[in-house]
């Protein structure tokens, strides 16, 4: 396959081919979570760098309307974000947990309760979370590994059935609060959920070009 003229858009769009290669075998195997954090770490993490402004091979001559596309998911919630199309997204979990993460029993949120215990889980349909708040949660953890799976109760019980993603970012506030508190930013979603987000994302990135040009002020 030849060097792509656009490597943030044509790279996400071969990506989503081999996505669509492997995925059959991944589910026989009944390692869908892995596959989804495996085709995130490339499909997601790559070209959301590459279609920042700032990164040093951004071309702005021809990348602009990338920037755009960013811009409007500040201003998006994460649910109704473009890169959903006609697929409707599932349950998506946030918090903020402001107690050491090493123990997921011990997590706790500004509340002192423990951030997915029955009755307190709060779902990102209720925060309107932009597209890009929930996004930067999940590079930033792909990035540093700040992964962990969880059983259909919510726990790190070792050998139980993996159903849940969670996805932890060092909380981006000032930076006197950076260094005086270990707080996180959690998002939590199942793997069959977060799959469909990786291939969504990579389709709507993979899209953008024959959609025409977002103005950058947009």
């Amino acid at each position: 396959m030849g060097i792509p003229s656009r490597f943030a858009i044509e790279y996400p769009q071969r990506a989503l081919n081999l996505i669509r290669m492997l995925e059959l075998r991944a589910r026989k195997h009944e390692l869908l979570g892995s596959f989804g954090l495996l085709a995130a770490s490339a499909v997601l993490t790559i070209p959301y760098e590459r279609m920042q402004s700032r990164h040093f091979l951004h071309k702005h001559s021809l990348d602009s309307d990338l920037g755009g596309a960013l811009k409007q998911l500040k201003k998006t919630p994460f649910l109704l974000a473009p890169f959903w199309g006609d697929d409707k997204p599932g349950n998506w979990w946030q918090a903020r947990i402001v107690s050491p993460v090493q123990n997921v029993d011990g997590w706790r949120d500004e509340h002192n309760s423990h951030p997915l215990a029955t009755g307190t889980v709060s779902k990102l349909a209720d925060q309107k979370r932009t597209g890009d708040e929930v996004i930067r949660v999940l590079r930033n953890a792909l990035a540093h590994g700040n992964i962990i799976y969880l059983d259909r109760n919510f726990a790190e019980a070792h050998g139980e059935r993996m159903v849940y993603l969670a996805f932890l970012s060092r909380f981006e506030g000032t930076e006197e609060e950076r260094v005086n508190s270990e707080t996180y930013r959690l998002v939590v979603t199942d793997e069959e959920e977060f799959l469909k987000f990786v291939k969504c994302w990579a389709s709507w990135v993979g899209k953008l070009n024959d959609d025409g040009a977002v103005s950058e002020a947009a």
